[in-house]
């Protein structure tokens, strides 16, 4: 069952107004406030990332030789690093990583696959700049989340030494909509609706076949990807694309690992210190980030994250 702290903010989410109902530049000017119940960590600093257009997160205690790459949800058409700057600081600290928040560029002005392109060329920025692809993790939550897995596939394509490890916490991964939960938990989800997604959807793809797994990583070959930590709430529309993700990765031969949130919505962990949920997964998202990049020696090239 959820706790009281999450009972009270599922609540707060259901009385407010809707975000999904407002026009577009009012979406966004709601979307930069998501992170508004959430903690500020401690021990953090956030120095620019002009090259990528975002920021990077530095835990006090960082030895500059892990790193995150961390894709901000908003459905393709809202948000940006400042929306997940506490997010990448709580990750940071849990993880002793450094981790860098890029932009990428939204639909409608910027259609698929601006975002790709845009997260792919910020990977590969990274690891110029010093970053060893094996302890480096891609990471993203809603369509960030569904960004991510897209990026790995894009990086595969082109050759590009792909990341030690993948966290996708919501993440969209079918923009037809067409998972199962879309209908089991619409009655529950106090978030997001199918009607919603669609709409974003049609802004993101402007014409293009929503089943192009570069769209959709769920219609992809996984083969070859990363280990996978998914995180969704048993509670969202969007669990069966985070169980169909998770399927999908492991049937292409990596360690898939699937945690269901009992009781919880959209994207919860990015509201640590406002409900216990939130911090218990931080600290499951830190544990296994540093086991996914522990087995990969430190590099001995420059550090990326020594701003």
């Amino acid at each position: 069952m959820a706790s009281p702290e999450a009972m009270a903010l599922w609540d707060a989410f259901r009385s407010g107004p809707k975000q999904v109902d407002l026009p577009l530049a009012d979406r966004r000017l709601a979307g930069e406030h998501a992170e508004d119940p959430t903690a500020e960590p401690e021990g953090v600093t956030y120095p620019e990332a002009h090259e990528v257009g975002g920021l990077w997160a530095v835990p006090d205690s960082s030895r500059h030789d892990v790193h995150v790459l961390y894709l901000f949800g908003g459905g393709y058409v809202l948000g940006s690093p400042a929306s997940r700057r506490k997010t990448a600081g709580h990750i940071a600290a849990a993880g002793g990583a450094d981790v860098l928040v890029p932009a990428y560029r939204l639909a409608p002005e910027h259609p698929f696959p601006g975002a790709v392109d845009d997260a792919a060329a910020a990977y590969r920025w990274l690891l110029a700049q010093g970053a060893d692809a094996d302890r480096t993790v891609i990471m993203g939550d809603s369509a960030g989340g569904g960004l991510a897995v897209s990026t790995l596939l894009a990086l595969r394509s082109e050759g590009t030494p792909l990341p030690g490890g993948c966290v996708v916490l919501s993440p969209w991964s079918d923009l037809t909509c067409a998972g199962p939960s879309m209908d089991s938990r619409a009655g529950a989800d106090a978030m997001v609706t199918r009607g919603s997604l669609l709409e974003m959807a049609r802004w993101y793809l402007a014409g293009h076949d929503a089943h192009d797994p570069l769209a959709s990583p769920v219609f992809a070959d996984l083969t070859g990807l990363p280990p996978l930590l998914a995180l969704v709430g048993g509670d969202e529309a969007l669990l069966d694309d985070a169980t169909r993700l998770v399927q999908g990765v492991a049937a292409g031969g990596a360690d898939a690992t699937l945690f269901v949130g009992s009781g919880m919505q959209h994207v919860w962990p990015t509201w640590a210190g406002a409900i216990p949920e939130a911090d218990a997964a931080i600290a499951m998202i830190g544990a296994w980030i540093r086991g996914a990049t522990a087995s990969a020696a430190p590099s001995t090239g420059d550090d990326a994250g020594d701003q």
